[in-house]
C-alpha cells in the first residue's frame, strides 16, 4: 500500500526539475517529504526481506529435521 502511495506521488512530479512552478522552498519541502517516504518504504522492504529469509531458514531446518 505504501508503494502505491509513493508511486502516485512520484508520478505527479515534473519530468524536468527546472519545470516546477512551485516556490523553491515549497519544492525543497516536497522533495524532503519524498525522501522520507522513500526511506520508510526502503526500511519496510528490508524488514520484509529479513522476515522472508528467517522463514526460509525455518522451512529448511524443518525439512532437514523431517529427513532424519
Amino acid at each position: 500500500m505504501q508503494a502505491i502511495e509513493f508511486s502516485s506521488t512520484i508520478s505527479s512530479t515534473p519530468a524536468i526539475p527546472g519545470e516546477s512552478t512551485c516556490h523553491p522552498d515549497v519544492e525543497a519541502l516536497r522533495m524532503r517529504a519524498l525522501r522520507r517516504k522513500a526511506r520508510r518504504i526502503s526500511a519496510y522492504a528490508r524488514f520484509n526481506v529479513e522476515m522472508l529469509n528467517t522463514l526460509a531458514l525455518q522451512v529448511e531446518s524443518d525439512l532437514a529435521a523431517l529427513h532424519h
